[in-house]
């Protein structure tokens, strides 16, 4: 299926699973471009593009959780038709908690697996500066230092009138969205950098959501160590969906 929505770069109707790709606040389907050939052939792979995100610019951006899981849960039956699985980066993971939890209540099929990744646990308030209200050159500043956003893109202020709303309503969902805490009938692996900001106890914390085996895997960098170890990660998953 590839629609606004969900992007298939590689379509592959004969594989045993889908997995569904979120990514981080700001962030578009083509951080996961690394793994389009590395995937496994039994999994294809979904690039979750909401409002306001990648091609989807000038759409406004949707800046709160339960209407993100509105617009995916529309979705429904196409994300349940086969066996699925989830990953999300930072904001990503939360957006994969918070879906399961909804399709759970909804009395239908569940993922596989939730990999989270670079991601504090939903239950736990995020204890960072809230940037989502700072003024225009404040909120820049943070995004230079949080390292996330090419120099180049920063120094384009063209670009960046038309980014800093999608910016905002993503860190608005990251600094405000707290989970109800509730143990998911689904395995939940993890992967943290060990310089990443997030508090080890709030890393831990992913155990607390899943009544099942918990696992974590560390990687040596900051936030977005996504990018560094591409193919380490998505190794990983292969082994752990086959």
């Amino acid at each position: 299926m590839n629609s606004k929505l969900f992007i298939t770069p590689k379509p592959n109707p004969n594989a045993e699973l889908r997995l569904f790709c979120f990514p981080y606040a700001g962030g578009s389907p083509a951080i996961f471009t690394p793994w389009i050939e590395k995937a496994s052939e039994c999994v294809e792979l979904v690039f979750v593009q909401l409002p306001g995100r990648g091609a989807r610019l000038v759409e406004p951006a949707i800046d709160n959780m339960p209407d993100i899981i509105s617009e995916l849960m529309v979705h429904q039956d196409y994300m349940t038709s086969k066996p699925f699985a989830f990953f999300g980066h930072s904001l990503g993971s939360r957006i994969s908690y918070e879906l399961a939890f909804q399709l759970l209540d909804a009395g239908l099929p569940t993922p596989r697996k939730i990999f989270a990744s670079a991601s504090r646990a939903p239950h736990c308030t995020s204890t960072k500066r809230h940037l989502h209200g700072l003024p225009h050159d404040e909120f820049i500043a943070e995004l230079r230092d949080l390292n996330g956003t090419p120099k180049e893109i920063l120094e384009n202020k063209e670009l960046m009138e038309l980014l800093v709303p999608l910016l905002r309503a993503d860190f608005k969902i990251a600094d405000t969205y707290v989970a109800e805490q509730r143990a998911l009938p689904i395995p939940i692996h993890v992967f943290h950098g060990v310089d990443d900001e997030i508090l080890n106890e709030h890393v831990a914390a992913w155990q607390e959501l899943s009544a099942q085996p918990y696992q974590l895997t560390e990687f040596s960098g900051g936030h977005f160590f996504i990018h560094q170890y591409a193919d380490e990660m998505i190794s990983i998953i292969n082994q752990q969906l086959a």
